[in-house]
């Protein structure tokens, strides 16, 4: 959603999946007001009929605070503020007080318009493109175990209404551990894709990856192979199932799913096409240099910075690629790392934030991730082992504005290694990692864009397909 293997911060999709993971269902008694304002619910709970000053509290379950407001009502106008968190609110009924329009003023919130509307339970974060029931088309929950693996998986099977054959395409999710709807920052990207897809006529699995909802397994010791495996499990499953029409397979995947995409599609015969969206087209150590160079530049750090602290990453990328499997590479990491800034003056450690024992931060952080075995696999990944043998027809693409994988790079290794006679190779100007149209396009501004899913690529890949299906 995200990252692979950013050093800077954790990927997207893992930074917002901790706040999501808080927003199960809460119950009260009292009325619900609740409004929001990007990836962030307001929740006002409490009777404003009959309301004492310590009665009332405001949610604000994205941003973990929940806390007893100071309110005062006057006709149709209220206002509420909580002076130690800093947030107040200042609005007025509707006509039939069903909704509160005002202003909220919070620091990631900074005097915003919000409608805080009358419900009967705290909403899920909603964005326009999250489909609404009812459906047209079928939509079924299920789990099956995977023979080979021996795992139980958690999925849900979307099929176009009225039809007995239609292309069946297996989504994957990228870099973390995600649920089926492949949820980031509120947003549903693989719901969405589902909506666009089955109202086309294309039916789609959804799985929950490892460890998570109703899929079983050790997500932590897992690597990129082992999800890989999983793929295969979901298409032997589809194939035993009579009442799915699996002759036309093909799996879409985004960023490490991309990655996972071409793996299985170079050895699964089952698999009728494959469309990488901003998958990881070079080998790992480039996609390391190429990832980190462009999240720095998006600080807008100087480039003599941005090259000196390329330096020492791409200094401990291969001191990690050199270690054995089994061994861990931190003493290895330690001993270059020291000898590197022993060359460099203080000023330029300073400004890579390596000053003042911040290197042993660094060690700390970055030795954790690299002596995970999923690391070890992404580091050693070579296209080359598996583009080649890719013949089926194959749609890749990237926004223009990819910080994560970056799009030239990557779509020309792509069109490099495969043997397809069937490429479709797009760049989409002014999109970002999450196929979202963006400004600045940095990682932080992805929760402040309320759109899922662009447009014009979910139409690209509906009709890519089908195109391909008719033939």
């Amino acid at each position: 959603m995200r990252v692979l293997f950013n050093l800077m911060r954790k990927s997207i999709l893992y930074g917002f999946l901790s706040f999501l993971l808080m927003t199960g269902q809460y119950s009260f008694a009292q009325t619900i007001w609740q409004g929001q304002h990007h990836s962030y619910r307001i929740i006002l709970s409490g009777d404003l009929a009959k309301y004492k000053t310590d009665s009332l509290s405001v949610n604000l379950p994205e941003l973990e605070i929940n806390k007893k407001v100071v309110t005062t009502i006057k006709g149709d106008s209220i206002f509420f503020k909580n002076e130690i968190y800093g947030f107040s609110f200042k609005g007025k009924y509707n006509g039939n007080k069903s909704a509160i329009s005002g202003i909220f003023n919070y620091y990631s919130i900074p005097n915003t318009a919000i409608v805080l509307k009358k419900e009967k339970e705290i909403q899920p974060v909603y964005f326009p493109q999250h489909p609404k029931k009812p459906y047209p088309y079928q939509v079924i929950d299920m789990t099956f175990l995977g023979k080979k693996t021996k795992l139980t998986y958690g999925a849900t099977l979307t099929i176009p209404k009225n039809k007995k054959k239609y292309p069946l395409a297996i989504l994957i999710s990228g870099t973390g551990q995600h649920e089926r709807n492949y949820t980031y920052a509120g947003r549903q990207f693989f719901t969405v894709l589902t909506d666009e897809l089955a109202r086309k006529g294309i039916a789609s699995l959804r799985v929950d990856d490892r460890g998570i909802g109703k899929t079983s397994g050790n997500f932590k010791e897992s690597t990129t192979g082992d999800f890989a495996d999983d793929v295969d499990a979901q298409i032997a499953y589809l194939q035993s199932d009579k009442n799915i029409d699996a002759s036309h397979i093909g799996l879409i995947g985004h960023s490490e799913g991309g990655m996972i995409a071409s793996i299985v599609s170079a050895r699964n015969k089952n698999v009728k096409f494959m469309i990488s969206l901003s998958g990881v087209g070079v080998n790992g150590l480039e996609m390391l240099n190429l990832q980190n160079t462009a999240i720095l530049k998006s600080y807008n750090f100087s480039d003599k910075v941005v090259a000196k602290q390329m330096e020492m990453y791409n200094i401990m990328f291969k001191v990690v690629y050199d270690t054995k499997d089994g061994e861990s590479a931190q003493p290895a990491m330690e001993v270059k790392l020291k000898e590197w800034m022993q060359k460099q003056d203080s000023t330029t450690l300073k400004e890579i934030h390596l000053w003042d024992g911040r290197d042993k931060d660094f060690l700390y952080r970055y030795g954790k991730d690299a002596d995970r075995k999923w690391y070890r696999y992404s580091i050693h990944y070579n296209p080359e082992n598996y583009l080649p043998k890719i013949t089926i027809p194959v749609m890749v693409a990237n926004g223009d504005k990819d910080i994560s994988v970056p799009a030239e790079e990557n779509i020309n290794s792509f069109k490099k290694y495969l043997k397809t006679k069937d490429l479709t190779a797009k760049i989409y100007p002014g999109l970002n990692h999450m196929y979202q149209h963006c400004k600045t396009c940095t990682q932080s501004e992805v929760k402040e864009l309320d759109e899922v899913f662009a447009p014009e690529v979910l139409d690209n890949i509906s009709k890519w397909i089908l195109a391909r299906y008719k033939k």
